[in-house]
């Protein structure tokens, strides 16, 4: 008798476990468009790591060490103001023209600059119920040339971002 109870209880266990998952994974499908590769990338751990304000060649995906707002010198002023949170730079020196995706792991704003212009957010989507997902959005960039990203209102140093080419 104790024996099968033991084996129900590993049983409800392993079932709410594999629920919690379950909605984990629900959330992520939930966002307007599929996050599963970034997902994937964020999740393997073997992605280049960069302080803030340094440049990486082009886009991919990449971990961003984020500092004090107040220590970061953005290159157009923050469309949202001034925040307490963290934040950081990074410059991609060869973006193709075309649509971009750019995901974040974890809370924060982002604005995209080229030549000194924010870019407009064509689209965003945001979910909380996304493991290592947090928010997504698309970009278009008319012509070849450096572009800037810009962070802030995070609450954790390391931000995963995935910048790629929309398919």
């Amino acid at each position: 008798m104790r024996a099968v109870l033991t084996a129900g209880v590993l049983l409800v266990g392993a079932a709410s476990g594999l629920a919690g998952r379950a909605v984990a994974e629900d959330g992520c499908r939930r966002f307007a468009w599929s996050v599963e590769r970034e997902r994937q990338w964020f999740g393997d751990g073997f992605m280049a790591t960069l302080e803030s304000e340094l440049a990486l060649p082009k886009e991919g995906v990449f971990t961003l060490l984020l500092k004090p707002v107040s220590k970061v010198v953005y290159l157009v002023p923050p469309e949202r103001g001034r925040d307490d949170g963290l934040g950081g730079i990074v410059t991609l020196e060869r973006v193709s023209a075309g649509r971009y995706q750019v995901t974040l792991s974890s809370d924060a704003w982002i604005d995209a600059v080229l030549y000194d212009r924010r870019l407009p957010i064509l689209a965003s989507t945001r979910r909380r119920d996304c493991p290592g997902v947090r928010l997504s959005v698309l970009l278009e960039i008319f012509e070849s040339a450096p572009l800037t990203l810009q962070f802030g209102g995070a609450t954790e140093r390391r931000l995963d971002i995935a910048v790629l080419r929309n398919r």
